[in-house]
């Protein structure tokens, strides 16, 4: 893969080379979704030109956290799991208020002023960063069901206080954390039995989900019956990407898009404006896109020679893949609404800044010193 070296490193650049590849296709589609371009002169949307701005920001960010020292991420584990337990708390006891309002029925928004915060992409990173530090660790032994448990504790706890305001982030945890376990050498019958025994917490889980939590999943088994309210986003959706068949209707030609009948479709059904315009053929394009930076993601894991580096960077690609997969299947009809977000394609200033950061931190711990990377 492609890397360079400076005096003391190795810098593996490859996963943040197929993230900008996809954040720049991604902001194509976030102009084609907000432009109008029935005018003559086409008035280029607020939102496309904003996220240029984050992508400015991102790449900052992205710069900084690559230059700082591998060792900073690993000794300060068990804070960023403190700091996003605190905040996680914090948003369960102001929930309502005007710092954390009400927004289609959730609380997963801090609203300071005109500013959005969705410290859920925080919590994910922190917690991915402390579970990579534990499983890491010498007397942690990966083929212990002992300490295979401890290990999903240290994110089931905060993905289950996720969960009652934004399933869909919640959900990110499980192909997060499988990563880490996998790569850090667990089990398969060990595997196998909390797959089959999450499931059986989850549909125990749903008396206890919000109405409307349990309102999306019932839409979602019977969309015939809530077509002009719960239903219309996904069978929405699903009509765009049907309508662009094999090659689409060109860039910014989509008509569901342009005469607004897809909700949300600069943010959690992006995709469905990329079906409509690139067609079939065009997506399974971009999905090879999404391949591509999880095999990168995961080659660069194999190159780390540190255990900590491999777990975080392994941890942090299952973690995208995981979620562009739950984001496609959404926007397909395969899963219910969950309100997430396609990775680098999604309008959203505080998804891509720590996404990004989350890239910069990766090329922080998988950088070998060259002396290192000789032996």
């Amino acid at each position: 893969m492609i890397s360079f070296h400076t005096r003391n490193r190795e810098w593996h650049v490859g996963l943040p080379l197929m993230a900008a590849l996809l954040t720049l296709v991604g902001i194509a589609f976030i102009f084609s979704a907000t432009t109008n371009f029935t005018e003559e002169q086409p008035r280029y949307g607020r939102e496309g030109i904003m996220q240029c701005v984050w992508l400015g920001l991102s790449f900052i960010g992205c710069t900084v956290c690559a230059l700082i020292p591998p060792n900073f991420w690993k000794q300060g584990a068990f804070f960023f799991f403190i700091s996003a337990f605190a905040i996680q708390l914090m948003m369960w006891v102001l929930a309502g208020s005007s710092l954390v309002p009400s927004i289609n029925g959730a609380h997963n928004w801090i609203r300071i002023g005109p500013l959005g915060i969705q410290p859920s992409e925080y919590i994910k990173i922190a917690v991915l960063i402390a579970c990579a530090r534990i499983v890491s660790s010498k007397s942690f032994d990966p083929t212990s069901f002992v300490h295979v448990c401890a290990a999903l504790l240290c994110a089931a706890i905060p993905s289950a206080m996720m969960a009652k305001e934004d399933m869909g982030s919640s959900l990110t945890f499980i192909p997060m954390i499988i990563g880490v376990l996998v790569v850090a050498g667990m089990r398969l019958r060990h595997l196998a039995f909390f797959a089959v025994s999450g499931t059986a917490l989850i549909f125990a889980a749903m008396q206890y989900l919000k109405d409307y939590q349990l309102a999306r999943i019932d839409a979602w088994l019977h969309p015939e019956k809530y077509a002009l309210t719960t239903s219309f986003q996904m069978i929405r959706a699903l009509r765009s990407i049907g309508s662009g068949e094999w090659l689409g209707k060109g860039f910014g030609a989509g008509d569901q898009n342009r005469l607004g009948w897809l909700p949300e479709k600069h943010t959690d059904m992006i995709f469905g404006v990329i079906g409509e315009e690139m067609g079939f053929l065009r997506c399974l394009l971009i999905l090879a896109l999404y391949c591509c930076l999880g095999f990168v993601g995961l080659y660069t894991a194999g190159r780390c020679h540190d255990r900590f580096a491999r777990l975080l960077v392994a941890g942090f690609t299952c973690l995208l893949i995981g979620q562009a997969a739950i984001n496609v299947a959404v926007v397909l009809g395969l899963m219910p609404v969950t309100g997430i977000t396609l990775p680098f394609f999604s309008y959203g200033g505080s998804s891509l800044l720590i996404t990004w950061l989350g890239i910069g931190i990766c090329v922080s711990v998988s950088g070998d010193r060259i002396e290192q990377f000789a032996r």
